[in-house]
């Protein structure tokens, strides 16, 4: 079927171009008599109109993230996101501000940062309280989450897989010869962490591989000041570690390093989020994860969506590369 554009309605209809756009976009310009006639002939061909990048010109958005995400020394994905994201609404002639989520009294300061910037729609980055987002059901204001994905809650969501990528990169692992593989990160913190936890442990069932407790380090490694307690005995220790963000493998490197082990030729290490981190670290860092300029258009386009769909809700999964660089050692020919 050939695509239905403005042209073929303007001219079926003997009007202008300009006419059928305002008309379809709820505009001034045209009389009631012509906007429905343009409507109804538009609908009668079948015409599916897209939100395009004029529906947020001029409008106001706010980039809401909790302000332990966002302020971390070396947090590189979602301000590489909120970069990206600032970028094209520039481009789309709209205003982004961030605004941070605190701790105390989150939901009250929310509240004050949406009455005094009156946004038109608004982006939360990363994990939220299930309070927020409560609160969020019941606004007006078309709201779009970032890396986060809750299915209890009917709202608009950009998103990784974490669970299958945790799956992905624990079989790339054991394709490497591992087969004592441990795991970073605090499963209780983020959902996403726990996600990818859980496609970690569902990659070591499938391979018959054992998990051991004591090969999971269950915190978050960038968060702290001390280096990691490890063990004294290589043979106690994973062959290779599974981070849960690209800081943390920063830190697991330094405890590793005070305990004499090298990365990757005694202890290989893989993470998530691919950020540029990877590139500055020794030995680069293998990492897997989404495009953030990808990441902040898809979320961008999301929200035109809303804009023009506001009783439509809209779930975007983004896809994930795996960079391999220097940090995991195949071991297939040592085994």
């Amino acid at each position: 079927m050939a695509k239905i554009t403005l042209e073929k309605i303007a001219e079926d209809l003997g009007i202008s171009k300009v006419a059928v756009s305002k008309a379809l976009n709820n505009q001034k310009g045209v009389s009631d008599a012509l906007r429905m006639k343009i409507v109804q002939h538009a609908e009668s061909l079948g015409y599916n109109k897209r939100t395009s990048v004029s529906d947020t010109r001029n409008k106001r958005f706010l980039y809401m993230i909790n302000q332990d995400f966002f302020l971390t020394p070396s947090e590189q994905f979602y301000s590489t996101i909120f970069y990206f994201l600032t970028s094209i609404c520039l481009k789309a002639q709209c205003q982004l501000q961030i605004a941070f989520l605190e701790p105390d009294y989150m939901i009250d300061k929310m509240k004050a940062s949406i009455a005094s910037y009156k946004p038109d729609g608004i982006f939360f980055a990363g994990e939220v309280r299930k309070s927020i987002i409560r609160y969020i059901e019941k606004m007006t204001i078309p709201c779009v989450f970032i890396d986060y994905f809750n299915p209890l809650y009917n709202c608009n969501y950009v998103y990784v897989d974490n669970y299958s990528l945790g799956f992905q990169l624990t079989k790339y692992l054991v394709a490497q010869g591992h087969k004592k593989i441990g795991f970073v990160g605090d499963i209780q913190q983020t959902a996403s962490i726990a996600d990818r936890f859980f496609g970690y442990q569902r990659a070591l069932q499938d391979e018959r591989l054992p998990f051991k407790l004591e090969w999971h380090v269950n915190e978050n490694l960038e968060k702290k000041s001390q280096p990691l307690v490890i063990s004294d005995k290589l043979s106690d220790m994973p062959t290779a570690y599974l981070s849960h963000c690209d800081a943390a493998a920063q830190r697991l490197y330094t405890s590793l390093s005070i305990k004499g082990y090298r990365v990757p030729d005694d202890i290989s290490v893989i993470s998530f989020d691919n950020t540029d981190l990877c590139d500055s670290l020794v030995p680069k860092l293998t990492s897997a994860g989404p495009s953030k300029e990808v990441f902040a258009r898809k979320a961008f386009q999301v929200m035109n969506d809303c804009i023009g769909s506001k009783n439509k809700t809209f779930h975007v999964v983004v896809r994930t590369q795996l960079v391999e660089r220097s940090s995991v050692k195949n071991i297939l020919d040592s085994v």
